[in-house]
């Protein structure tokens, strides 16, 4: 009868350890902190754009806040209703002490890693930018990764232009300019970590985007509609703006940075118009010759692109010689613009430092700008046009 006994008395050794593991694991649950402090998404004030402007010796912050109920998809594309904007206005006497008295009216966390945007003003920009906004580049939660512009304009009329369709704020060029920039490519979109890296590589020059709003092209209901457009650039030079230039004096700005999708030229017959053609995709080459002393650059670029209007009667090599034309003096005047605003609009300099630090900074300590209008020594383009479209036109090549 014994070894029976000894089988009972391990099945029950066997039970009760089963029985303290289970009790084991109920008090680890039991203590457990789980999720008992999350935030749902409507408990937070979500900020998607900042802009900075100083006023009577205090920097003034304006924020844009979304509702996101208008940011999600339905079947129909949009509520139906105007999306809501809510904006904010706040001031003090370094831009952390602005952000700060924000919290006082928030009613609830406000959550800064979804800005897409940062607007600065002309005021701002016109003194040491990097330290005005060590704020932005050191608080962990906002990421590099904004598009960012510059503007003369009231920070609060960029921040409430309505999208189409009752669409959010987010699906304006704020915070999606590339869209519209792959369809006409004119000033480059900047991102933030671009232009504080722009801003502190000797010799370059940022060209920030200056954003207005434009308030004729569009209607509603019979009723000016304001939109978002980017007209110019703000040249920034060693941390602080060394001028403005308008679209009008950047026409060939395009054909030298190499982001450059599609933009459109006018070509001209007699003083008529003979047709558009699109050019894309620009190979540029840019060379350094020193002579006597003084550096001579060069400018190699090369496009692709298509007839997308025909007016005369035109060959496909009358429209690349006379695109070519227009393109290599559109260069020309654009670098002659950035001379009389005593900028170097190509950061032509850049090419020197880089090759030639010891001269670049040799003729630094006589001039703040080393170039003029014989710096740019040579300027050629060449155009292939990969078709004329469908309209057949006289073979003459």
């Amino acid at each position: 009868m014994a070894p029976p006994k000894k089988g009972m008395d391990h099945e029950m050794t066997t039970c009760i350890r089963f029985l303290l593991k289970i009790v084991l694991v109920l008090l680890t649950l039991n203590v457990l902190s789980g999720c008992w402090d999350i935030k749902e998404i409507q408990d937070m004030n979500y900020i998607t754009a900042i802009g900075i402007d100083y006023e009577d010796k205090h920097f003034v912050v304006y924020t844009q806040m979304t509702d996101f109920t208008s940011v999600a998809k339905t079947e129909t594309g949009n509520s139906g209703k105007p999306a809501q904007i809510w904006t904010s206005t706040s001031r003090g006497k370094t831009l952390d002490m602005a952000i700060n008295q924000l919290y006082d009216t928030a009613q609830q966390r406000t959550i800064w890693s979804h800005i897409s945007s940062i607007i600065i003003s002309e005021k701002v920009l016109k003194t040491q930018i990097l330290s005005q906004l060590d704020t932005l580049s050191r608080y962990q939660e906002v990421r590099l990764t904004p598009w960012v512009f510059g503007t003369r304009e009231s920070i609060e009329d960029l921040l409430t232009a309505p999208a189409f369709f009752n669409l959010s704020p987010l699906s304006t060029l704020t915070h999606e300019p590339l869209e519209e920039y792959k369809q006409k490519s004119y000033i480059v979109p900047l991102r933030y970590f671009d232009f504080l890296a722009l801003m502190t590589e000797p010799a370059c020059t940022a060209l920030l985007p200056n954003l207005t709003v434009d308030k004729e092209t569009w209607e509603k209901d019979r009723k000016p509609n304001p939109k978002l457009r980017v007209d110019g650039v703000f040249t920034i030079v060693k941390d602080t703006m060394s001028a403005i230039l308008t679209n009008d004096k950047l026409n060939g700005l395009r054909w030298v940075q190499a982001n450059t999708k599609r933009s459109p030229v006018l070509i001209m017959k007699d003083e008529d118009y003979a047709g558009v053609v699109v050019l894309q995709s620009p190979k540029i080459r840019k060379e350094l010759k020193i002579v006597n002393g003084e550096p001579k650059y060069e400018l190699h670029v090369k496009l692709d692109g298509n007839v997308v209007e025909a007016l005369v009667d035109f060959t496909k090599s009358d429209y690349e010689r006379e695109a070519a034309k227009i393109v290599r003096q559109e260069i020309i005047d654009t670098f002659r613009n950035g001379l009389k605003a005593k900028t170097d609009i190509y950061s032509l300099e850049h090419i020197l430092f880089k090759r030639e630090p010891g001269l670049w900074k040799k003729l630094k300590q006589t001039s703040p700008l080393i170039i003029d209008e014989e710096s740019l020594a040579v300027v050629q383009v060449d155009i292939h046009l990969d078709h004329v479209g469908m309209k057949l036109l006289p073979r003459r090549d």
